[in-house]
């Protein structure tokens, strides 16, 4: 079984009874004032192991609204309050209840938002309206008999609390996904280590000075970095680049800056992008990074960002283009590499790997920045339910209507700011050379390629369900869009007076033998409203899937323990589809090979969550086959 840390487990023998008192102890540890920063702002209390009778419900996984439920539960419970003068009877911002009768510990966080509730209006009319609310969400639960030891129980409790904060996926679709506000605004944050005390921190170079202890999981010190950006104020950016030179070499910097951006939120859209981005500047020029290190991780960004938004674009998805931030980024992004190619022009000549990658980079950022100059947008970007939590004041709600309403989008991206008037003689040389390098298939697949995500195993849950299963990301090609972006390339280079051969360059897309793949019409519909890999559907008929990413389909593998040892990752996937009985079925394979093994997820033998990751309980194999099962 995994561990959010390094912990020395327990072996698979059956687990013996944990004392209470000692699960008590461990929570009291687990709360301590000390393993948190809290902003010298806010104002915060701590209550210990108190006792209390609430409402309290869970219905597939959720919590039930206290309005929705007669359902009651005595708890001993810990809270951590934000205090206003505005409301002391708030949820509290997190909370850890131990229900000592049923042997748990459940982990919930509360927040202001905006919600709808019925009232009776008189004459027997009962109207609703929209009311300032607290809004309690379980994070999530641990069944003390499933642990062995209380290091185990320990461990798992870690990550719920710090999952209270940041949220339980990199993937933020609900509410109890993305972080808290206050994480988002650099306000409170949690990280558990050996010398807390019984104050909060509240001074931010000593919070991420623990970014050097040891026992930290990667993905907490992603996370911690993340948070000191979205906490330091652009004067204090160079203390912040002091520490950084401090505690990480430059592949570490590297390597960190690439899995921040990976696991963002970027909604609300903060100075996080700008201090990001600027400490990668500032790295540069005091020599800590080269100038190709740091042109080489924008071009990372830029390539990454262009694949996204192939996959999801801000017509159909991001609510039809209200939560834009994915753009804002890529503007961010795409304007300091300009600058980049001005200061460096060399590090974009050759035919070396890296030159061409740096060159790709510019082409797919300018033909994206270009496609989206002009689109009509909210005045923020925000989602319907990132519009219902009350934020600062600074960040106003979005007219309801911008959202649901494209009519009534008002703003323009980046409508006086055109991305012609930015490309310079240096710009256009590296762009002329990028279009010479579509002579390569790998440049003319780039142009259709998109990465997609899907949760394969969490197909069978029910709608409204949270799915904690692995998240895998999937490379697909569509020809038809490939053709779409060298159709924007030539308008493009008119614009900017840039002489192509445009004859040559269409010959080599008409007559390109481009990768089969698998055809997205042998991937299973999923029955639950979320982001799948059956969205490649909505967004070209032609898609084929190259292949599934290998660090997430190594982590599903390992996870299940599947014998799978000569699967070759760079052709390798895994996806939903239907046997000849019509039931879902994982299929994991090569593409260039037909033969397949496939299995079944049992639902109703339920899942096991660790280290915020759920894996099914029972998994029903099937015989390898060299058929593909049949589509419904």
């Amino acid at each position: 079984m995994s561990s959010f840390r390094t912990i020395a487990l327990a072996s698979a023998a059956p687990p013996s009874p944990l004392e209470l008192l000692d699960i008590a102890n461990v929570i009291d540890d687990a709360m301590r004032p000390g393993h948190f920063f809290v902003a010298p702002s806010i104002c915060t209390r701590w209550i210990a192991a108190r006792s209390e009778t609430i409402a309290w419900e869970i219905f597939r996984g959720r919590l039930v609204d206290t309005a929705h439920t007669r359902e009651q539960r005595t708890f001993l419970s810990w809270h951590i309050l934000e205090v206003s003068d505005a409301d002391e009877r708030a949820e509290p911002m997190l909370s850890v209840k131990l229900d000592v009768n049923a042997k748990m510990i459940h982990v919930t966080r509360g927040l202001r938002c905006l919600v709808w509730e019925g009232y009776d209006a008189g004459g027997g009319v009962i109207e609703s309206r929209q009311v300032e609310r607290g809004t309690r969400e379980l994070v999530g639960s641990i069944v003390l008999d499933e642990h062995a030891s209380l290091d185990s129980v320990r461990d798992e409790l870690i990550c719920l609390i710090w999952q209270a904060f940041v949220g339980t996926s990199r993937l933020p679709l609900t509410s109890i996904e993305a972080p808290l506000p206050v994480f988002t605004f650099g306000l409170v944050h949690y990280v558990h280590h050996a010398d807390a005390g019984e104050a909060a921190i509240t001074a931010w170079d000593d919070f991420f000075a623990l970014a050097r202890r040891p026992e930290l999981a990667r993905q907490e010190v992603i996370r911690l970095i993340e948070f000191s950006l979205r906490r330091v104020s652009p004067g204090e950016l160079d203390t912040f680049v002091a520490q950084v030179r401090c505690a990480f070499t430059p592949g570490d910097i590297i390597a960190s800056w690439r899995a921040m951006f990976n696991a963002v939120s970027l909604s609300p859209y903060t100075q996080f992008v700008d201090n990001a981005l600027a400490a990668i500047d500032r790295l540069a020029d005091g020599g800590v990074l080269s100038k190709a290190q740091r042109i080489d991780f924008l071009s990372h960004l830029l390539v990454k960002l262009g694949r996204h938004l192939t996959a999801y674009d801000l017509v159909t998805f991001h609510h039809r283009g209200a939560n834009y931030p994915d753009a804002l980024m890529l503007d961010a992004v795409l304007t300091r590499f300009l600058d980049a190619i001005d200061a460096s022009p060399a590090l974009f000549v050759g035919n070396d790997v890296a030159a061409r990658r740096r060159r790709r980079a510019l082409r797919q950022g300018c033909l994206m920045r270009r496609n989206y100059e002009g689109h009509f947008v909210p005045d923020a970007p925000t989602s319907p339910g990132e519009n219902a939590r009350l934020l600062p004041a600074s960040y106003p709600r979005v007219p309801e209507e911008q959202i649901t309403q494209t009519h009534r989008r008002r703003r323009r991206l980046f409508q006086d700011d055109p991305l012609a008037g930015k490309i310079t003689d240096s710009t256009k040389s590296a762009l002329a050379r990028s279009i010479d390098d579509l002579d390569h298939l790998a440049e003319r697949i780039e142009m259709g390629l998109g990465v997609f995500i899907d949760r394969p195993l969490g197909y069978g849950k029910a709608i409204g369900e949270p799915d904690l299963t692995p998240l895998l990301a999937h490379e697909a090609f569509s020809p038809s869009i490939a053709g779409r972006r060298l159709a924007e390339l030539l308008r493009f280079v008119d614009e900017i007076g840039l002489p192509v051969d445009r004859d040559r360059l269409q010959s080599s897309f008409d007559c390109t033998d481009w990768p089969t793949g698998l055809p997205h019409a042998q991937i299973a519909e999923c029955s639950r409203p979320t982001a799948a890999l059956c969205d490649v559907r909505k967004v070209a008929d032609d898609f084929v899937i190259l292949r599934t990413l290998a660090n997430g389909l190594r982590d599903l593998i390992d996870r299940l323990d599947l014998p799978l040892v000569d699967l070759q990752f760079d052709s390798a996937y895994c996806v939903c589809g239907y046997d000849k009985t019509g039931a879902i079925v994982v299929m994991i394979g090569d593409v260039r090979q037909p033969r397949h093994i496939e299995f079944r997820v049992d639902v109703t033998q339920g899942f096991r969550v660790r280290a915020g990751v759920e894996s099914p309980r029972a998994v029903v194999m099937t015989a390898p086959s060299s058929k593909v099962p049949r589509t419904k």
